[in-house]
């Protein structure tokens, strides 16, 4: 079995290089680099001297980059005192603590309920078609904001997609690693949602890897993304909008798929701008990023990213947010029609609702700010109640309470357990 090269893909990404632009600047195939990191190829020796020069280190120091990584990374097993035995193993142990990282910030949750139910029954023999089908099932469960659904199903699917892997077909094999892919892209949702930023940042990396082994452009474009979720998660605002940035850069052509991961790279790139307090940036990512989805034409999901041009709205709304600036947010709210956006996607009309109170509540409009968390916790329950910022948001219009002009404040507020 191999073992990855995480330093040799650290050091080229490190320099801003993708794959792809590696492999330009050296004369190579793209699957070349991709096996090197992969560690199922490795340079011979006379192109070592060309990748150590491009990547501005020694051939000593190119030799140190070469051997063989941990198969996991050390953020998610510090601490432990030993490496999982296997690829497989360490993809089962992701998944359960993902699933129990969510269970337990699940409120009201009885202590017998099946939430890590790993040993589920396949609904028949694994095919790529009815495996597919329960992948789609985690991504909908999550986009709907029924991440305890979502939980649940995600050990016995990663079981099921775990085996197809095994088949002895190529074709299987690699259709296999795509929906592998995907449903490490899920469990890197559900980790960044509860802030299990190693959790994200393991399941984002074994997205990669599943995408590298099919060689899945799309597949890794939404590792990347991930990636960047779970680098924002810990704190690591630079290194996560390089990887935005660099993998945004990396994704060509006009086609849907394309224009789709481009454009949702680059709104969380706006919204790293944001959080830098660069406005002008951010607003120069978003204009790209709405002119991407204009050229789509309508809503859509393509690879479970809900882009399209309410997306992009909602975003610059975030942006607003983030900027700190109620007005703008406002004036952005007031041109979204949420009932445009696909059906399922309760995730991110929550996410209107609750960037639409946070600027209601900070011009003193509290009765707005609170029929919009009504409407956060009629599409999306479980979001409210675990909400870090819902939550201060109710406590702020809690200490200014007149139960007159705002009725459903108080029950809202026990519901959510902000108050007894």
């Amino acid at each position: 079995m191999t073992t990855r090269r995480d330093a040799l893909a650290a050091r080229r990404e490190a320099l801003g290089f993708t794959q792809e632009t590696l492999a330009h600047e050296l004369g190579v195939e793209l699957s070349t680099v991709g096996r090197w990191e992969r560690g199922t190829g490795t340079p011979q020796p006379w192109r070592r001297p060309d990748l150590a020069r491009v990547l501005h280190v020694s051939l000593d120091e190119l030799h140190k980059l070469l051997k063989p990584s941990p198969l996991i990374d050390d953020v998610a097993t510090a601490g432990t005192g030993q490496q999982l035995a296997s690829r497989r193993e360490a993809i089962a142990d992701t998944v359960l603590l993902t699933s129990a990282a969510v269970a337990d910030q699940l409120p009201g949750r009885r202590p017998d309920s099946p939430l890590l139910d790993s040993h589920a029954a396949p609904r028949g023999a694994p095919t790529v078609r009815n495996t597919s089908t329960m992948v789609a099932e985690v991504h909908q469960a999550y986009q709907a904001a029924r991440y305890a659904e979502a939980a649940r199903l995600l050990p016995s699917v990663t079981a099921t997609v775990d085996a197809l892997v095994f088949e002895p077909t190529a074709k299987t094999r690699r259709e296999a690693f795509v929906l592998q892919c995907s449903l490490h892209i899920a469990a890197a949702k559900l980790a960044t949602k509860v802030g299990d930023a190693a959790g994200a940042w393991t399941a984002a990396v074994q997205a990669r890897e599943a995408a590298e082994a099919a060689e899945d452009t799309f597949g890794q474009a939404g590792a990347a993304y991930q990636r960047t979720c779970a680098l924002l998660r810990a704190g690591r605002l630079d290194d996560a909008e390089q990887t935005a940035v660099s993998a945004a850069d990396a994704v060509r052509g006009t086609d849907p798929q394309s224009m789709t991961w481009r454009g949702a790279l680059t709104l969380i790139s706006a919204i790293i701008a944001a959080r830098r307090s660069d406005s002008a940036e951010a607003t120069r990512r978003l204009d790209h990023a709405e002119e991407l989805a204009g050229l789509l034409g309508a809503d859509g999901n393509i690879g479970w990213t809900a882009f399209g041009p309410t997306n992009a709205l909602i975003h610059r709304l975030s942006v607003a947010v983030a900027l700190g600036d109620p007005y703008a947010a406002l004036t952005t709210a007031q041109q979204i029609d949420i009932v445009r956006l696909p059906i399922g996607l309760h995730g991110r009309q929550a996410q209107f609702h609750l960037d639409s109170a946070w600027a209601h509540a900070r011009l003193g409009e509290d009765p707005e700010a609170v029929i919009h968390l009504l409407d956060t916790e009629r599409v999306a329950p479980e979001l409210v109640r675990t909400n870090p910022k819902a939550h201060t948001l109710i406590e702020e219009l809690l200490a200014r309470e007149r139960r007159c002009t705002v009725p459903g404040l108080r029950g809202l507020a026990q519901r959510t357990g902000v108050a007894a």
